[in-house]
């Protein structure tokens, strides 16, 4: 079986709940996560993925609201920042990870730059300048607009497709009442929201040395708790 996992840095990394998943499904997984990486990066790289290799199965996990990303034309501008697919594409990797005959990275598009440098104020002036405007001018409706829609509109792609898929969450889904016509447009038998991945390390105060990400015990626990959906939807 053949797995594509897309999302933030909650879903990379060795310990994390999709390499549990690979492992309980004795699957091959391609992940794309970056950390930093918002919901325009999650639904434009899976597209872009799948429009070159299959899978039979995709789990996306979806990042916060107020994360947004574009390409860019020279992401050499970039290098003093590390809120880019080409700088998080290269802490992918680990000792110990298997990356013969294919290693997922290299299927990382690199020229990407992550808005979650600004919402964490990373102080790079080129990120500044490529973000400034839209973070001046928008805030949190807007952020859930853009995101709601980059749900839906991935969703239908892997409808038309045919390809079997979860998406999974940080933290609860919450919607503004007055977007409550896009919330009705997802298919929630698609969708995890039982238990959320940061919920459970907050209840069991279990963290990663760093205190920033979920613990390998989390991680176990939430990847238990979404196989039985995943089954269920193969």
């Amino acid at each position: 079986m053949n797995i594509l996992v897309n999302g933030s840095s909650i879903s990379r990394g060795p310990d994390s709940w999709p390499y549990c998943i690979e492992l309980a499904l004795n699957a091959k997984m391609v992940n794309l996560s970056q950390s930093g990486s918002g919901n325009t990066y999650v639904h434009e790289t899976t597209v872009a993925e799948l429009a070159q290799r299959p899978y039979d199965l995709v789990v996306v996990q979806w990042t916060p609201f107020n994360r947004f990303d574009y390409k860019v034309q020279d992401i050499s501008k970039f290098a003093g920042t590390i809120y880019t697919s080409e700088h998080q594409h290269r802490q992918n990797d680990w000792p110990g990870k298997i990356i013969e005959p294919v290693n997922d990275q290299d299927y990382v598009e690199r020229d990407w730059i992550f808005g979650c440098g600004i919402v964490n104020t990373d102080r790079d002036p080129a990120l500044r300048d490529a973000f400034g405007g839209f973070y001046r001018h928008a805030g949190h409706s807007e952020y859930m607009y853009h995101a709601t829609m980059k749900l839906i509109s991935l969703q239908s792609f892997l409808q038309v497709k045919k390809i079997p898929y979860l998406f999974v969450f940080g933290r609860p889904f919450r919607i503004l009442d007055r977007y409550r016509h896009l919330r009705d447009l997802i298919d929630w038998n698609h969708a995890y929201t039982d238990h959320y991945i940061l919920d459970i390390a907050e209840k069991r105060n279990s963290w990663d040395d760093a205190n920033t990400h979920p613990s390998k015990e989390v991680y176990q626990e939430f990847a238990d708790l979404i196989l039985p959906k995943i089954k269920q939807l193969l």
